[in-house]
């Protein structure tokens, strides 16, 4: 919740401009806040760039004033971050949300902390995000995690998923630990918080991983 419609508009301006330097194959993610999602919907029609919710209700079609469903969000994006550690929701309310994308054709990106709770949070058709929030970046400052420690980390993970599940990783992700990060074997990807809000610096990070 950091910028507006002008912001917004004139972030999109700005990462345009790097688009022709990044290669087809790499696959960038936008994630909105919800009252810009149907604009943006126009401004991502390129083949690399999709566009995700920042989050979707757990529940069905009815009267749930104030709530946004995953039937309403297919009609603008393919994704939707689920569980992220700053909504402060327990782990049963994101897995119903991750079965309501699912049955709407939403690719859950299910943010979680304890890899201990991943085998719970896998689903077919789930992208993983590794998330602690020790590490995630406050009043603009980077608490980034040693590459060893995520290193650590994505191994005990992937011991317990699928070969083929795609995992990323988020917590201070920035131009000074991306190359690390590219690094890291069984790494997929990455969700960069505080370092998306400058155009330049998030099309940086999606040209070194």
């Amino acid at each position: 919740m950091n910028l507006n419609l002008a912001d917004i508009t004139a972030w999109f301006e700005s990462f345009r401009q790097s688009l022709p330097l990044i290669p087809e194959n790499k696959e960038i993610i936008i994630a909105a806040s919800a009252p810009y999602l149907g604009l943006l919907s126009v401004l991502t029609k390129t083949k690399n760039l999709k566009l995700s919710a920042q989050d979707a209700s757990s529940l069905e079609t009815g009267a749930h004033t104030g709530e946004v469903g995953a039937f309403q969000l297919k009609d603008f994006c393919a994704y939707a971050l689920v569980g992220h550690s700053e909504r402060n929701e327990n782990i049963e309310v994101s897995l119903k949300k991750r079965d309501v994308c699912l049955a709407n054709g939403i690719t859950p990106i299910f943010c979680f902390s304890n890899i201990s709770d991943v085998e719970s949070v896998y689903k077919t058709g789930v992208i993983l995000t590794w998330e602690d929030p020790a590490n995630i970046s406050k009043g603009g400052q980077y608490r980034a995690k040693p590459k060893e420690e995520i290193q650590s980390g994505i191994d005990k993970i992937r011991q317990k998923i699928p070969a083929d599940a795609i995992l990323i990783y988020g917590g201070s992700v920035n131009r000074q630990n991306i190359i690390d990060l590219a690094n890291i074997k069984g790494l997929n990807g990455v969700l960069p918080g505080n370092a998306s809000k400058d155009p330049i610096h998030f099309a940086e990070l999606v040209l070194k991983f």
